[in-house]
């Protein structure tokens, strides 16, 4: 009796290690046959860049990508010329956070520099308590519709006088006498320097674009300058 008392404990203990390992097979399999879950890839964050306003159609205009001028302006008469907060509109990519926070802090900062120089205004300010309420004022709206940090590496891949990895900035500027939308431009400066072009990866993306952004400015101050003749 008490042999086959032993016989009987063997056998289920054995039913119950084969049941076990069955069962660790079979959720293994179950785990197995289970899809991939795979991470959500990171969005870029784009903000949508608005159409041209209606019945506006830009042409090229020597070292300005896209111009439209309303009929008979020409930027003459006017006292005060007031920049309204810079608007980004391009792609947003997480890296680029700090770049983009700087180009928007110096582009008002340029073209308020740029556009002193021409002498056409006898003021120019980003401030709206700095618009005297009878002065003939002209107000600048400007969007920045592209941008890139750029990347010392693909300077350096990229090779002389080539474009890969400059930064990019383009700008749409909107300009109204009142409620009269007088001009609309589009501008856009990438790696503007020989130096950049030449040694560009030993260069900072920053640096690179700090300078992109003060020829940006000169050449729409220039644009002005030229058609309201005083050029």
């Amino acid at each position: 009796m008490f042999q086959g008392w032993i016989k009987n404990t063997a056998r289920l203990g054995l039913v119950g290690g084969l049941s076990l390992l069955m069962g660790f097979a079979s959720s293994s399999m179950a785990q197995t046959n289970q899809p991939d879950q795979k991470q959500p890839k990171q969005k870029e964050k784009k903000n949508k860049v608005p159409p041209l306003p209606e019945g506006v159609k830009l042409h090229k205009d020597r070292n300005i990508q896209g111009v439209w001028l309303a009929d008979g302006f020409n930027f003459k008469g006017y006292q005060t010329l007031y920049l309204t907060p810079i608007v980004f509109a391009g792609v947003e990519r997480d890296n680029e956070v700090d770049t983009r926070a700087t180009a928007m802090q110096e582009l008002p900062d340029e073209l308020v520099t740029s556009f002193r120089d021409t002498k056409l205004f006898t003021t120019v300010t980003t401030k709206s308590e700095d618009v005297k309420a009878k002065a003939k004022t002209l107000k600048l709206d400007n969007t920045i519709i592209e941008f890139s940090k750029g990347s010392g590496v693909g300077r350096h891949f990229g090779g002389p006088f080539g474009a890969g990895g400059q930064p990019v900035i383009k700008v749409r500027g909107q300009i109204f006498d009142g409620d009269k939308l007088v001009c609309v431009y589009e501008i856009k400066r990438s790696g503007e320097s020989v130096e950049a072009r030449m040694v560009g990866e030993a260069i900072s993306s920053e640096d690179i674009q700090r300078n992109d952004i003060r020829v940006l400015a000169r050449d729409l101050a220039y644009f002005f300058q030229r058609t309201a003749g005083a050029q």
